[in-house]
């Protein structure tokens, strides 16, 4: 974290990212860690309904066997079961979970694999503030998202 300070490094880097995204994209938000970037995340997707006066959009809707990180934001939309984080359950945030589709890359699409995660976008689409996705390992088979 930079804290109000910056350095030649870190301005350089930046100038670099803006220049090779598409135009628009001008903003960069340096974090120390993966967990902190999904905390961060998680605040601005919270900041956006609540400064378009929708705060009651708070929950959000992550993956079974996913692990976001360490920071408490990112460990409530962990695996709640299966994660390490379960021993901090009676005070983290209580989000949805769907299960992870089962569809490996390449294989011919069906739509009942993602039907209850499409089920909890439909009904609970007016207090979800984000859905989190990553991709989950699936061994020597790639990866599935």
């Amino acid at each position: 974290m930079f804290g109000g300070i910056t350095h030649t490094p870190a301005v350089n880097l930046c100038e670099t990212l803006v220049n090779i995204t598409p135009l628009g994209l001008d903003k960069v938000f340096l974090r120390d860690s993966g967990s902190v970037a999904v905390e961060v995340a998680l605040k601005i997707a919270f900041q956006y309904w609540i400064s378009m006066g929708k705060p009651h959009k708070n929950k959000l809707l992550s993956l079974h066997n996913g692990c976001h990180g360490d920071t408490f934001s990112a460990m409530s939309v962990c695996d709640p079961v299966n994660g390490m984080h379960h021993m901090f359950d009676q005070v983290l945030a209580k989000h949805y979970f769907a299960p992870v589709p089962e569809i490996g890359l390449g294989e011919p699409w069906d739509e009942s694999d993602i039907a209850q995660f499409t089920a909890i976008i439909t009904a609970k689409k007016d207090e979800l503030a984000a859905v989190i996705l990553e991709p989950i390992a699936q061994g020597a088979g790639g990866m599935r998202f």
